[in-house]
């Protein structure tokens, strides 16, 4: 009978921690930076849904984009050592990227109020937004990673629902702390500091790592997928570090 042996321990438990916590936290302080940069002009100009959703799925497609490279590249130096996961990079990446251009979309249409681009529908429209860019963002960047993952581990079909949820509590937490914490508890911020570097570095440190401890116990149980039939591992399931070794 054969054991499966689990791909990751406390070595990679911190390896992961640390990189959700350093990524999230730098690329959101890139993010709020770009962000702003770019949509500053914008502010109150702009009352066309069309133009709004062409403006905010453009910049934001970009700032996502380097986003997800940050956060992608760090989780991929957590994992590299226990998963051959040399699409995570690439696919984390276009996973956001994807997602800042449905979600800028979106809030150019409906969320006017929150952005101060595009018409003004109301409460309505921004609850709409918020639900579907949650979706979006939640399920997009971690089923293209599921994609990388299923090739070489068993079980990982969750995988999409487990960083779902792992956003969702991060981004959630994130930003009720710094936007109700920092404005108007410490009046450290401003409302209108959002987007900016300095209020979205501390939302993502916090999403980091909280993003890091929901999704941890998921990841802990990852397992190496069986041998194929008949014989010896092969290339893709055999153990890192055992690939290359000459048979005896």
């Amino acid at each position: 009978m054969q054991v499966e042996h689990p791909t990751v321990g406390l070595g990679s438990w911190r390896r992961w921690m640390m990189a959700n916590f350093v990524g999230f936290t730098i690329g959101g302080a890139i993010f709020g930076a770009v962000q702003r940069a770019r949509m500053q002009p914008y502010f109150e100009v702009v009352t066309s849904g069309a133009d709004a959703a062409r403006i905010l799925a453009a910049n934001t497609g970009v700032s996502m984009t380097m986003f997800g490279a940050l956060v992608g590249g760090a989780q991929w130096l957590a994992l590299r050592r226990r998963v051959r996961a040399g699409w995570w990079l690439p696919a984390t990446c276009l996973g956001w990227a994807l997602s800042g251009v449905i979600v800028g979309a979106l809030s150019g249409v409906t969320a006017g109020t929150v952005s101060t681009i595009g018409p003004d529908v109301g409460l309505l429209g921004f609850v709409v937004a918020a639900v579907a860019g949650c979706l979006v963002l939640g399920l997009l960047p971690g089923t293209l990673q599921w994609l990388v993952l299923r090739r070489q581990l068993d079980r990982v079909g969750w995988w999409p629902v487990v960083s779902l949820a792992g956003l969702v509590v991060g981004f959630g937490v994130g930003f009720v702390v710094v936007r109700w914490g920092m404005v108007s508890v410490v009046s450290w911020l401003r409302p209108e500091d959002f987007p900016s570097a300095k209020a979205l570095v501390l939302v993502g440190a916090v999403t980091g790592t909280l993003y890091g401890a929901v999704s941890w116990p998921a990841l802990a149980r990852l397992r190496r997928a069986a041998p194929a039939a008949g014989g010896a591992p092969t290339e893709e399931t055999r153990p890192q570090g055992q690939q290359h070794r000459a048979a005896p």
